[in-house]
């Protein structure tokens, strides 16, 4: 993933489902109903692109009922700490 702005992207449909793929080349698409569960990716381009593969858009536009979502995207180590980042923190780095 190559998140851009700190934001990642997925495709939703009308009914709140996620677009998802275990092997995120397009071949296996499915609906999850957890966002976390989602195809996320870190630009609005890769995720569409993973539609089109998946069979829900063509020529750059997403089928009928279905839309571009985001979310604001963060590094785990930002959510808890690991020992490297507390020591980093207390040398002001």
């Amino acid at each position: 993933m190559t998140a851009q702005d700190n934001t990642e992207y997925a495709i939703r449909r009308d009914d709140g489902l996620y677009l998802y793929d275990d092997t995120m080349d397009g071949t296996h698409p499915e609906w999850v109903q957890l966002a976390d569960n989602a195809a996320w990716f870190g630009t609005a381009a890769e995720a569409l692109a993973f539609a089109e593969l998946a069979g829900y858009a063509t020529d750059g536009r997403l089928d009928k009922g279905l839309e571009m979502t985001d979310r604001p995207w963060v590094w785990e180590e930002d959510i808890e700490p690991d020992d490297t980042d507390l020591e980093l923190d207390r040398e002001g780095l």
